[in-house]
């Protein structure tokens, strides 16, 4: 064999290799990361075994499951069965789960403050119930705050809220908080970084304004695919209601309604997130 030939040989392996390693289960060469995520599940007790085969019937491409917060209904009781009963429907999975607060479970409840130590007793660092490999930052003065980078992409959770403001001071403080997480996860990680998802519970409202109105300059700043995924409003929403045009908006469909939502994230340069609402419906 010439030495033109072996060159050629030692190349088209080389392409070959990076062309397996780029591709994922779904033959798609484009995705970086697949993960499904659920929100305001469950809210009866019907619902509490349809969760249950919704975490059995995860597909195996699964990464990693995000639950966008309210794992009850408003109305009931902030009891601890509650908690001790959903974390155990969650761990189930054979993916790991990451969660964050919702109001309904929160600053909804009578009284809040116990409420919240129910939910730093069953699901602060939910995620270290599984050996995943991920190395998953956290808020030193907000733990549920997390951040952690898979394939130079950014996953960002923070606790913001839809619901009653309990406390406006500290509304203001916590936002400022997220705000500062979202800074410094960008500072730590943006020059590997080629994309951002960031995990929220609440569906922006004036409420919110004080978080939202200066994330829009640092996306701006970022410059780089941006999608905010959140619940609290129960149905699919998929627009960009920000000034930052770089982020798309997409509001899970109640968990009740429709299985977790597949969302892949790609380094296709007009397509970086893809959805599978996997009900039959259009994911745009």
């Amino acid at each position: 064999m010439s030495v033109k030939s072996v060159a050629m040989f030692l190349l088209s392996c080389l392409s070959l290799s990076v062309f397996l390693g780029e591709s994922n289960a779904d033959g798609n060469s484009n995705v970086q990361v697949t993960f499904y995520a659920m929100g305001d599940v469950p809210y009866a007790a019907e619902e509490d075994i349809l969760l249950s085969e919704q975490i059995f019937d995860l597909p195996g491409d699964a990464e990693f499951v995000i639950h966008v917060g309210d794992i009850k209904r408003g109305l009931p009781l902030c009891t601890e069965g509650v908690y001790r009963k959903v974390a155990e429907i969650l761990g189930k999975s054979a993916a790991p789960v990451f969660i964050i607060p919702g109001d309904n479970e929160w600053n909804d409840c009578i009284d809040p403050a116990q409420a919240w130590k129910y939910w730093d007793q069953y699901f602060m660092r939910f995620d270290q119930r599984w050996k995943h490999g991920l190395l998953v930052e956290r808020q030193k003065i907000r733990e549920e705050n997390f951040a952690f980078v898979k394939n130079q992409v950014l996953f960002v959770g923070l606790n913001i809220v839809g619901g009653r403001v309990h406390e406006e001071q500290e509304w203001k403080l916590r936002h400022a908080g997220d705000l500062d997480w979202v800074k410094s996860s960008l500072q730590r990680f943006g020059n590997e970084t080629s994309r951002l998802v960031i995990f929220g519970h609440a569906k922006p409202a004036k409420v919110h304004d004080d978080f939202f109105e200066p994330f829009n300059k640092v996306a701006e700043e970022f410059g780089k695919p941006i999608l905010y995924l959140h619940g609290d409003g129960h149905k699919w929403i998929y627009d960009r209601p920000f000034k930052a045009k770089n982020i798309l908006r997409v509001e899970v469909d109640q968990g009740g309604k429709a299985p977790p939502v597949k969302v892949q994230v790609t380094n296709h340069p007009t397509e970086p997130f893809v959805f599978d609402r996997r009900n039959g419906k259009k994911a745009s």
